[in-house]
């Protein structure tokens, strides 16, 4: 809240007769004799101190806001923030959340936030929201956006593939397989059966012929997602791809997730659209220890430097 607001509980009237004192109320000038009442050293007749907003007297608690009064109606409606899931004046606890929306902390109890996005779901702020059948809650938003089809998931993996290979990172394509699944499914596959975050997961299986090592890889991912969504979960799923071919030394769990959001950073940081400026948000405030700090201790040390010096620490490090 600005610290030019002054907020007083009570006012306080000065039950004194102005005898003899020649007063004049601030308000209309004229003198004062009788009963007055005192704001801030200055006289007004008792009805004469009154909102700068409905311009009814205020007789109990009242605010001041550049140099004005206003009772406590006036005062919330036109300088208190609202609440983006009910619009009341919100003169409680409340939270900011990643997208700048003010929310009451009582919703969090009362709406469920979505599962791609993590917006809180409601009318006044996702325009309302599904709930899948493998128990994601969605929000309205992103489900006019998301990906339907085996093709429009392909499209989108040649796509980071393609935006990849900028960074001299190289993948093997015609060995990477993609496949679709529910919530329950990709649990079931990571062996992550509580988690509703997760949203990838890569297999990869290693054979050998006549002493050449092969490497086929599968990786699984959320039915539908938003675009964006699904590329930065493609792009960080085909970091682990890399690593398993590339890197030969073991990796702690928060350098390889790390990295591997780093990847999907990598990929969106030149998207100007809103779904991936709300994505690295999510990177950077992601509040897991693998994950998100994992992810924190690889951007804070290497962004902004050569991407190539990204790639040496990974061959000759296993933690960070």
């Amino acid at each position: 809240m600005s610290n030019s607001i002054k907020i007083l509980f009570t006012l306080l009237f000065f039950v004194s007769m102005a005898l003899g004192q020649n007063l004049k109320c601030t308000y209309c000038n004229k003198e004062i004799t009788g009963k007055y009442i005192v704001v801030d050293g200055k006289p007004y007749h008792k009805n004469h101190f009154k909102c700068a907003n409905c311009g009814k007297t205020i007789t109990g608690n009242y605010y001041k806001k550049n140099g004005n009064y206003y009772d406590k109606n006036c005062f919330e409606k036109l300088f208190m923030p609202k609440c983006a899931v009910c619009n009341k004046p919100i003169n409680g606890e409340y939270y900011t959340d990643l997208y700048g929306m003010k929310i009451h902390k009582y919703h969090e109890n009362e709406l469920p936030r979505c599962d791609n996005c993590n917006r809180i779901i409601s009318e006044r702020t996702t325009h309302g929201g599904v709930k899948y059948k493998d128990g994601r809650n969605i929000c309205n938003l992103c489900y006019a956006k998301k990906l339907s089809t085996q093709a429009e998931y392909e499209k989108s993996l040649k796509k980071v593939v393609a935006r990849l290979s900028n960074y001299k990172l190289k993948f093997d394509v015609e060995n990477i397989k993609l496949k679709i699944v529910n919530l329950k499914e990709l649990q079931k596959i990571s062996g992550n059966k509580y988690s509703k975050s997760i949203q990838g997961f890569t297999k990869t299986k290693i054979e050998y012929f006549f002493g050449k090592k092969t490497y086929t890889h599968t990786i699984y991912i959320l039915s539908d997602i938003p675009a964006k969504y699904a590329e930065s979960t493609i792009a960080h799923e085909l970091m682990h791809t890399w690593l398993s071919k590339n890197i030969k030394n073991k990796l702690s769990p928060q350098l390889e997730e790390g990295s591997c959001n780093y990847i999907s950073y990598t990929y969106l940081k030149s998207d100007y659209s809103e779904d991936a400026k709300n994505i690295i948000k999510q990177l950077k405030h992601n509040p897991d220890k693998i994950y998100g700090d994992g992810f924190r201790k690889v951007y804070n040390r290497f962004v902004g430097r050569d991407f190539g010096l990204f790639i040496e620490y990974l061959k000759k490090h296993s933690n960070i």
